[in-house]
C-alpha cells in the first residue's frame, strides 16, 4: 500500500497505517492543493482551525519531493502557539509537547522532509514501531490519498471526549487524539481498524 505524504497526518490516515507493515511513500507524487499534504486540523477554543505550511508548487506539475516552503513568514512560530493555545489545557499535552520542539523550529526547505519529520514525531509519540520508505508510483498501486475536503472512503470514527464544543469532530490530525487520548491512542486506533 502506498501513501501520499501528509504534514501531521489525521486519523484516518492512521487508521490506514495501522493496517501494513512499511510505511511506503510516494515521494514522486504530484503535489496536490487542498489535501492534507500541507496542513493539519485541530480543534481549537472557537472552531475547527487549519495549520498550514506556505509552499511554492503548481498544483498540476509539481512533484511532492520537488516543492520548497516559502519561509519568508513565522509559520513555524504560529503554528506552534495554536496547537499550544488548542491543547496547553488537554490532559496529555505535558507529555507530547516537548517531542514538538524539532518540528517547529529546524528551518525546512523541502515540504518532503518536513512530512517525514512530522510522521517519526506522530509514530514516536503513539509508540508505534513502522518502518518508512520512499517509493515511486509504478503505476501499478495507487496511493493511499485522503483529502482535506472529504474522505476518499467510508471509515468509522468513534467519538472520544476532545477539548472544546459538544460535538464530535472526527478525522482531525492525529495530534488531537494524541493530546486528548495520550497512551490510550495506540489501543483507540488498534480497536478501530
Amino acid at each position: 500500500m502506498l501513501f501520499t505524504p501528509n504534514f501531521l497526518p489525521c486519523v484516518a490516515y492512521f487508521q490506514k497505517i495501522m493496517e501494513v507493515e512499511y510505511i511506503n511513500i510516494n515521494s514522486n507524487d504530484i503535489y496536490v492543493k487542498q489535501t492534507y499534504r500541507n496542513r493539519a486540523t485541530i480543534l481549537g477554543p472557537n472552531k475547527i482551525q487549519n495549520l498550514i505550511i506556505p509552499v511554492h508548487a503548481s498544483s498540476t506539475k509539481t512533484p511532492n519531493k520537488d516543492v520548497q516552503i516559502d519561509n519568508r513568514t513565522p509559520w513555524q512560530r504560529t503554528q506552534l502557539r495554536t496547537i499550544e493555545s488548542a491543547y496547553k489545557n488537554s490532559t496529555f499535552y505535558q507529555y507530547y509537547d516537548y517531542l514538538f520542539v524539532d518540528l517547529f523550529e529546524k528551518k525546512y526547505t523541502f515540504l518532503l522532509d518536513l512530512q517525514i519529520d512530522s510522521l517519526t514525531f506522530c509514530l514516536k509519540s503513539l509508540q508505534l514501531s513502522k518502518t518508512i520508505c520512499h517509493t515511486g508510483n509504478s503505476g501499478e498501486e495507487r496511493a493511499v490519498d485522503i483529502h482535506a475536503k472529504g474522505l476518499s472512503e467510508n471509515l468509522h470514527f468513534k467519538p472520544y471526549l476532545q477539548n472544546f464544543g459538544n460535538e464530535f469532530v472526527p478525522n482531525l490530525s492525529i495530534i488531537d487524539l494524541l493530546f486528548c487520548m495520550g497512551p490510550e491512542t495506540l489501543l483507540f486506533l488498534r480497536k478501530q481498524t
